[in-house]
């Protein structure tokens, strides 16, 4: 224990102290003093993960019963596994017992439950889950506690759903899923099937502060086309569009190729967009007709401030890329789409094509002043078509950061990142090989050659230039191909800070 002078520091003292420390060893903070008993109650129970129905499970459903535990609560994610399945077999492994279960109140339910956790420190039982799964036995009983505690977290301010390749809502008892709805939402992140959206909803609650959304769709368990546009456009766009007045954060995906038009033209327009994210599917039709993409775009370009596009390839019929279809799909999307008030621009896929990370940079590099390309690897002559649409923009002046690869690290490429983007202020390099010459492709016979030949070569071509013009303060590699044994990165960022005057961040 600590000595009783450190008793008395302010609380913000231990605060900054338990960042410092590992968060299992934060958690077992309870006795040491008042300040670290109430940062160890945090880290236990800020965040909490509702999955199967084990013994920790359960110690928390009876634990969150006590408000001074459920204020504590601020993130909560479920995955249902702990629902039968639709012929109404328990989540539970091993043949059980025969338990002639009444009807009971909610208070007997958590009665039996506290008295069995108690048997089980005290006593060693023959069967200690068997009482346990008596008092949770019914798929009700587990609906009833979860819907009850859900319902009163009175700071929860984040709640991540993923239901899917379970038991529909539609055939479940759902209220356990929608009771976290709350006013205090500020973040709602859904991964479920496309037949649970109509459930879902259904809940009234107003989330008038919900500022960040995310949806992944999984539309395999509908069928029919019709079906689906008839979800999509009388449940699933009204929800989002609920959130208008407050949602500035929305991050759209779909599981496998689906015709999310009909979602993207039923979105009403939300003034406070600032921020989106788009996955997109590698297979056609990827996410429908790009018309859908396009109008959303446009909808809202008065407000995005940063886009991010992702290509995806979760699941789908054969799992074959399209890419030519990929990349005429992306030009369809962003045509004759302007984006004014654009600062952030994220590509980030190792199956984005080259040819569309161009097309898009074609688009909207007029405004940036952060880009993030990464994905396929990118040759020396893919990195000055980046840089030359950066260049070549209104808006070189304002360029501050830059984070591409995987390339290969050599003078040339330092010496035009520096001399066409010289008010850049930080740049993050995905680096695949360190050669002493730039080449046009990764298998060279140069990249042949023994991995300490080239970062040597590379250094003492570095040590004969200077760029005293370019104001890069932070210089990122991020690597794992340095050879083990001598201090290579030490090695470079001694040659970095000598040829970058104004550097001063290294990693």
């Amino acid at each position: 224990s600590f000595p009783s002078p450190m008793s008395t520091l302010p609380h913000d003292i231990w605060v900054h102290v338990a960042q410092h420390l590992p968060a299992l060893f934060v958690r077992d903070l309870l006795t040491v003093n008042h300040s670290l008993f109430e940062i160890a109650m945090d880290c236990r129970y800020r965040q909490l993960i509702f999955a199967y129905m084990d013994d920790r499970m359960l110690k928390n459903l009876v634990r969150l019963r006590d408000p001074a535990v459920a204020k504590r609560v601020q993130i909560v994610h479920i995955y249902p596994g702990f629902l039968p399945d639709t012929h109404g077999t328990p989540p539970y492994d091993h043949p059980k017992p025969h338990f002639p279960v009444t009807k009971r109140s909610f208070f007997t339910l958590f009665v039996d439950i506290a008295n069995t956790l108690l048997e089980q420190r005290n006593f060693v039982s023959r069967h200690p889950k068997y009482r346990i799964m008596r008092a949770l036995r019914k798929q009700e009983d587990a609906v009833q506690i979860l819907a009850d505690i859900l319902g009163g977290l009175p700071n929860l301010t984040d709640y991540h759903v993923t239901w899917y390749d379970l038991p529909a809502i539609s055939s479940s008892p759902a209220p356990f899923v929608i009771s976290p709805l709350r006013p205090s939402l500020r973040k709602l992140s859904l991964n479920l099937s496309l037949e649970n959206v109509k459930s879902l909803s259904s809940s009234d609650t107003p989330l008038s502060r919900l500022e960040e959304f995310h949806l992944c769709i999984h539309s395999e368990s509908v069928p029919d086309e019709q079906e689906r546009t008839y979800i999509l456009q009388t449940h699933l766009a009204p929800v989002i569009s609920r959130f208008r007045s407050t949602l500035k954060t929305l991050a759209i995906s779909s599981w496998e190729p689906t015709d999310l038009s009909p979602l993207f033209a039923s979105i009403d327009r939300i003034p406070a967009l600032n921020d989106l994210t788009i996955s997109i599917p590698v297979e056609a039709c990827h996410l429908g007709g790009p018309a859908g993409v396009n109008g959303f775009l446009q909808k809202h370009q008065s407000s995005l401030r940063c886009l991010r596009l992702c290509a995806t390839q979760y699941g789908g019929r054969g799992f074959t890329p399209d890419m030519s279809s990929l990349h005429e799909w992306i030009g369809n999307a962003t045509d004759r789409v302007e984006l004014p008030e654009l600062r952030v621009l994220d590509i980030t896929s190792s199956l984005f094509p080259n040819d569309s990370s161009i097309r898009c940079l074609e688009r909207f590099s007029r405004t940036l002043s952060s880009l993030t390309v990464t994905g396929p690897y990118k040759s020396y002559a893919d990195v000055v078509d980046v840089v030359d649409q950066l260049a070549g923009s209104p808006a070189l002046a304002s360029m501050r950061k830059l984070r591409i690869g995987p390339v290969s690290l050599s003078p040339q490429l330092v010496d035009l990142v520096a001399s066409r983007i010289p008010g850049l202020s930080r740049l993050e390099l995905l680096v695949r090989d360190i050669l002493p010459a730039a080449t046009e492709g990764p298998s060279t016979v140069a990249s042949r050659s023994p991995k300490n030949a080239r970062i040597n070569a590379f250094v003492a071509e570095m040590e004969s230039r200077r760029y005293t013009g370019w104001n890069l303060q932070h210089l990122s590699l991020i690597t794992d191909i340095l050879p083990a044994g001598n201090d290579y990165a030490a090695l470079l960022e001694e040659a970095f800070f000598e040829c970058i005057p104004s550097l001063q961040y290294f990693t």
